[in-house]
């Protein structure tokens, strides 16, 4: 009898989860199809938290001045949060003729999250009803700024940017690289089927009626992650159009973790707001999260059950699975610019199951940090 069990759970799960695959790619195409919009002439404000930034400004700086949208229309926001090394200096050196604003953080309020704290005071001194949000280590294709209007101009509120990391030497590199595509192409499918849950700090922006109406970064302070997840399901829960761009020449670069500690340190924050979503589409992924690691765990249990040959079924089955499952992820990590081996995205796949819930488990009792 508890073979049984095991047996119809062990399908159940690899269908169920093989079936969010299906859903991923399937609202892939959806986004992709989607019309760009008009060409838009509003000004746009663009908020950026620096710490310790002035060996990435530099490029950043350059790849805004090579936006396609009038740079007379920028505002660009630069929060410079306790930073203590040269990142006034190359500021004042490399912004050029950007319209470059600075605001000097020097404390944070007690029990407020620090870059929360800093993207808080560069939208409240944003002059325009469109903002913008990237990183200082990011450096934005030429149709970013652009293009992200354009969502806005097609009746949405909220625009949503790809913005995957760009793999360098090493497994951890390979790895973020891979899994930053991998929830890129989960976060633009849930998008399109009108359940967005999150959004990434490198690439997305709002109106700010939107952030007024739904009350800003200051319920979510506490929070020392989530200043884009949890603050657009705050919008979505006030009534938020949210828009996903797709325009070539769009995505924005930076660099992935270059070792195992930094990854690690980086998913820990992750994970543990991930911890605070709520709503049908967090249930959801819920779902998606724990049919996908039971798989592979009644696989190994059914493995070590069977009698003679029949063991040799279950991980058959479970690698097959990691096959088919990535194939449906081809066209996302294609269009990504990213790894598109079908064998080193299913290797990539396994260990994702694996890493992601000893890490996610651990968010839970070790205090993640900056």
């Amino acid at each position: 009898m508890t073979l049984t069990i095991l047996e119809i759970l062990f399908a159940l799960c690899g269908i169920v989860s093989s079936l969010f695959f299906v859903f991923v790619h399937l609202g892939w195409q959806r986004a992709m199809r989607i019309p760009p919009g008009r060409s838009v002439h509003d000004a746009v404000s663009i908020v950026i938290a620096a710490r310790n930034a002035a060996a990435t400004l530099p490029d950043l700086f350059i790849a805004l001045r090579e936006q396609s949208f009038p740079r007379d229309r920028m505002q660009i926001l630069i929060v410079d949060d306790r930073s203590d090394d040269a990142t006034a200096a190359v500021i004042a050196a490399h912004a050029g003729d950007l319209p470059v604003e600075v605001l000097r953080v020097d404390q944070i309020p007690d029990g407020v999250s620090p870059k929360k704290h800093a993207l808080y005071l560069g939208i409240m001194r944003a002059a325009h009803e469109q903002i913008l949000l990237t990183d200082a280590d990011c450096v934005p294709q030429p149709e970013w700024v652009a293009a992200m209007l354009r969502v806005f101009e097609r009746g949405n509120d909220v625009a949503l940017g790809l913005a995957p990391l760009e793999a360098r030497a090493g497994g951890a590199s390979r790895y973020a690289a891979f899994e930053s595509r991998r929830t890129m192409a989960l976060m633009t499918a849930a998008a399109a089927w009108k359940q967005p849950y999150m959004a990434s700090g490198r690439s997305w922006g709002f109106t700010k009626e939107l952030y007024t109406r739904a009350g800003g970064l200051e319920p979510l302070f506490a929070h020392l992650g989530g200043d884009d997840d949890l603050l657009l399901q705050r919008f979505v829960r006030h009534g938020a159009h949210v828009g996903v761009c797709m325009e070539p020449g769009t995505q924005v670069e930076s660099p992935a973790p270059s070792s195992w500690r930094a990854l690690y340190r980086q998913k820990l924050r992750h994970y543990r707001v991930s911890s605070s979503y709520n709503g049908r589409a967090s249930a959801l992924l819920s779902l998606f999260v724990v049919t996908e690691t039971l798989t592979p765990l009644l696989g190994a249990a059914l493995t070590v059950m069977l009698p003679g040959a029949a063991k040799i079924f279950p991980p058959l089955l479970v690698l097959w699975k990691f096959w088919y499952d990535t194939g449906f992820l081809f066209s996302a990590f294609r269009w990504m610019n990213g790894e598109t081996s079908r064998t080193r995205l299913a290797v990539h796949e396994a260990f994702h199951i694996f890493y992601a819930g000893i890490v996610g488990l651990l968010s839970f009792v070790k205090p993640p940090r900056w």
